[in-house]
C-alpha cells in the first residue's frame, strides 16, 4: 500500500517516532558527553584544527605539554607551535589529510608557549562531516622529550663505549661475554661476533698464574673489584700485558647481574720497563768494561761507595775513599776556585774535575751527579760517575793546535790563490789572423799552472803554458818567478828551444833547493807565414786541429823537466798552421780528471769533444770542455787545477 498526500497517518505511529528521535538525542549526548571527558582526561594532547591549519578545539594535556591554554590558541594557526626549520612539515601533513590518509606515530620537535622545544610524537587524522567529506585533522601529541633525553644519553653512553681508548667488555654472572667495543677488537685481534657468548678464558696466555684469576673471580663475584696487570694472548698468538679493571654491575635490588672489564694495554710501558731495566745493567756493566768511576756520597759529599775503576783513575783503592770528602782529592788550585763550597741540591752533568792522583800528577774527569731525595724533599745521598778524559783533553790541546796550523796553511792557500790568480791574462788576445784565449779553473787546493801569451813587436805571438809541482805559497812563488824570467826573455831573439834553456838555468837552483819542478810547453807563432816553432819541458803535448776535422795531431817535442839538472838542450820542433787550425794547449788537470767510478777524462774523449765542436770561437770551445769535464766528473770543482789555452786562425 502506497502512502500518499491523502493517507492518513495515525496519531499513535507520530507519537512513537517522536520518541525514537529524543532517545537517539539522549544516546548522541551521552557519547559525546563521553567523549569530551575521554579527550579532557587523556595525558596525550588532543586537538583539532581545519584544513587551513586553524587550531579549533584544545583539551587540558595539550595545555599542560605545550603552555597555551585554550582561550590563548583557539584561532590561532597551528605553526604557531611548530619551529621555523620544521614550517615545511605543515603542508605536507595537510597533503596527507586531505587525502584521506592517516599519519601514524610522527616523531618530531615543536615549540612550547615559554620557546622551549620539545620532541612530541604526533597521530594525525583527518576529520569528516556527516556527508563523509574532510573538513579537518586531530592531532594526538605524545611528549616523548624524556624518552629522547634517554635515547640520547643511551646513544652518547654506547659512543663513548665504542670509541673509548681502552678495551671495554661485559660479561654476565657466569662469564660469557655479552659486550665488547672497537677497542677490545683492535687490541686483541678478536672481532665481535666472534667473542659474543664465550669465555674470556680465550685470551689466557698460560703465563699469568691460575691462583691470580683465582683471587679475581673471588673478589668479584662477592661484590668487590679487582685490579692488576696481566699477560693475555691476542687471536694471532702474540703475547701481550694489560692492566685490569673489573668490576660488578648490580640492579636496583644490588643483584649482580653482569661484570665490567676495563682493560689498558700496558704492553709498550713494559717494554720500556724492561727496556730500563736492562739499560741500567748494561750501564753498570759498561761502566765496568770502560773504567767509569761509579761513587755514592752522603748529604755532605763523603764517599760511602766507590768502584773498582777509581783504583784505574786516581791511585786509591776504593777503601782508601770511604768517609773522606771529594774535595781531599782536588788540586790545591780547585780547592781554592770555591768549587768545594756547599753543593747546590740540583744534578750536576759533565763538570770537569781537576783531581790530584796518588802519585801526584793532575788527572781531568768529566763528573756527573745527582742527588736521591726523599718524601720531604730533603738529600738522601748523592749517586754519580766520573770519567777520566785527561787523554781527550790533551787530544783537544793537539787538535786546537791542528786548527791553527791550518788556519794558518788556509790563508797561505788564500794568497796563494790571489797569486796565482794575479799572474793569468785577464783578456783573450786577438788579432786579425788570430785569436788566443786562455782559461784556469783552481781546484779545491791552489796548485802551480800558469799560462800566458804575448804578442811580440816582430809579428810573433809567444804561447807558455806551465804546471808548478805542489801546493801553497812555495808554488805560486815559483809562478812569479817564472813569470819574471819569462818576460825578460820576450826583448832576446831567442827561439823556444833556448828560452825554455834560459829558463831552467836560471830557474834551477832554486827548484832543487826547495825539492819542486816545473814543465811547461813554449811556442812562437808567426803572423802571416803561419809557422810555429814549439818545445817542450816534458809538458803534456797540445793538440792540434786542423780545419778540415780530419785528424787531432799531438805534437811532442823532448825535453826534461825544469829543475832536475842545469845545461838541458831541449828539441825544437815546427810546423804550419792554415786558416782555421786550432792548437789545443792544457795541463794534466783535465786528461787525469777522474769520474766517480774511477775511470780518466784522458786524451782520447778530449780530441772526440774538440773535434766535434772545431767549428766554435776558441771562448765557446773552452766552455763545451769545462762543461763535458764537470758532467764527466759530476762536479763543478776538480782535485787539480784545469788550465787550457786555445789558439785558433782566423
Amino acid at each position: 500500500m502506497l502512502i500518499g498526500e491523502d493517507t492518513e497517518v495515525p496519531a499513535n505511529q507520530d507519537k512513537d517516532e517522536q520518541n525514537s528521535d529524543l532517545a537517539t538525542d539522549k544516546q548522541r549526548d551521552t557519547a559525546a558527553q563521553r567523549l569530551a571527558a575521554i579527550v579532557e582526561s587523556s595525558e596525550d594532547a588532543i586537538i583539532s584544527k581545519t584544513l587551513d591549519g586553524t587550531i579549533i578545539s584544545w583539551n587540558a594535556a595539550a595545555e599542560q605539554i605545550y603552555g597555551y591554554t585554550a582561550e590563548e590558541i583557539c584561532g590561532q594557526s597551528i605553526a604557531i607551535l611548530v619551529p621555523p626549520d620544521r614550517h615545511d612539515e605543515i603542508p605536507q601533513i595537510l597533503q596527507h589529510i586531505r587525502r584521506g590518509e592517516r599519519i601514524k606515530q610522527f616523531e618530531t620537535v615543536r615549540v612550547r608557549k615559554d620557546g622551549r622545544k620539545i620532541y612530541v610524537s604526533l597521530t594525525i587524522s583527518p576529520i569528516k562531516d556527516n556527508q563523509g567529506h574532510i573538513v579537518g585533522a586531530a592531532t594526538i601529541a605524545r611528549d616523548i622529550t624524556r624518552r629522547k633525553q634517554r635515547e640520547e644519553k643511551l646513544l652518547w653512553l654506547s659512543r663513548a663505549l665504542e670509541q673509548s681508548p681502552v678495551a671495554v667488555t661485559i660479561t654476565d654472572t657466569v662469564g660469557n661475554i655479552k659486550y665488547v667495543n672497537a677497542k677490545f677488537t683492535e687490541l686483541t685481534g678478536y672481532p665481535k661476533e666472534e667473542v659474543i657468548g664465550k669465555n674470556p678464558r680465550i685470551l689466557q696466555s698460560g703465563k699469568t698464574p691460575i691462583e691470580e684469576y683465582q683471587r679475581l673471580w673471588e673478589s668479584i663475584t662477592s661484590g668487590g673489584e679487582w685490579q692488576g696487570e696481566i699477560q693475555d694472548k691476542k687471536k694471532n698468538g702474540e703475547i701481550y700485558w694489560v692492566r685490569e679493571h673489573i668490576s660488578p654491575i648490580k640492579n636496583p635490588q644490588g643483584e649482580i647481574t653482569h661484570f665490567l672489564a676495563i682493560g689498558e694495554d700496558i704492553s709498550e710501558r713494559k717494554q720500556i720497563e724492561q727496556a730500563l731495566q736492562e739499560s741500567e745493567e748494561r750501564f753498570r756493566q759498561v761502566a765496568r768494561m770502560t773504567g767509569e768511576w761509579i761513587w755514592e756520597q752522603d748529604p755532605s759529599g763523603h764517599f760511602t761507595y766507590c768502584s773498582g775503576a777509581v783504583k784505574e783513575i786516581l791511585g786509591y783503592e776504593p777503601k782508601e775513599m770511604l768517609g773522606k770528602h771529594y774535595c781531599e782529592f782536588f788540586t790545591p788550585e780547585a780547592q781554592e776556585s770555591g768549587v768545594c763550597k756547599s753543593p747546590d741540591e740540583k744534578r750536576f752533568f759533565r763538570f770537569i774535575s781537576h783531581y790530584l792522583h796518588k802519585d801526584g800528577h793532575e788527572v781531568f774527569a768529566e763528573s756527573s751527579g745527582e742527588p736521591i731525595l726523599d718524601e720531604q724533599g730533603r738529600i738522601i745521598k748523592w749517586l754519580g760517575v766520573d770519567r777520566d778524559i785527561t787523554q781527550q783533553l790533551e787530544a783537544q790541546e793537539l787538535i786546537r793546535r791542528s786548527q791553527i796550523s791550518l788556519a794558518v796553511a788556509r790563508n797561505e792557500l788564500r794568497i796563494a790563490r790571489q797569486i796565482q790568480e794575479s799572474l793569468l791574462p785577464t783578456e783573450p788576445l786577438i788579432l786579425p789572423e788570430v785569436e788566443v784565449v786562455g782559461y784556469c779553473l783552481p781546484a779545491s787546493q791552489v796548485g802551480g799552472d800558469y799560462f800566458d801569451y804575448y804578442h811580440r813587436p816582430d809579428h810573433r805571438v809567444d804561447v807558455a803554458i806551465a804546471d808548478v809541482s805542489g801546493h801553497s805559497v812555495g808554488p805560486a812563488l815559483f809562478m812569479v818567478e817564472t813569470r819574471s824570467a819569462l818576460k825578460a826573455q820576450i826583448r832576446s831573439k831567442f827561439t823556444a828551444a833556448n828560452t825554455l834553456a834560459a829558463l831552467n838555468d836560471s830557474l834551477y837552483e832554486d827548484l832543487n833547493r826547495a825539492d819542486h819542478f816545473i814543465t811547461m810547453f813554449y811556442m812562437q807563432y808567426h803572423i802571416g807565414t803561419g809557422e810555429i816553432n814549439y818545445a817542450s819541458a816534458g809538458h803534456n803535448p797540445p793538440l792540434l786541429l786542423r780545419g778540415d776535422g780530419a785528424r787531432c795531431t799531438k805534437l811532442e817535442a823532448d825535453g826534461l823537466i825544469f829543475g832536475v839538472k842545469k845545461e838541458v838542450s831541449f828539441e825544437e820542433k815546427r810546423t804550419f798552421l792554415e786558416k782555421g787550425d786550432i792548437m789545443f794547449l792544457y795541463t794534466d788537470g783535465i786528461i787525469e780528471a777522474e769520474s766517480k767510478q774511477g775511470e780518466f777524462f784522458g786524451i782520447k774523449r778530449l780530441c772526440k769533444i774538440l773535434m766535434t765542436n772545431r767549428h766554435l770561437a776558441p771562448q765557446d770551445l773552452i766552455k763545451v770542455v769545462v762543461k763535458n769535464l764537470q758532467d764527466f766528473c759530476e762536479s763543478k770543482t776538480f782535485k787539480d787545477d784545469v788550465t787550457m789555452v786555445v789558439l785558433k786562425t782566423i
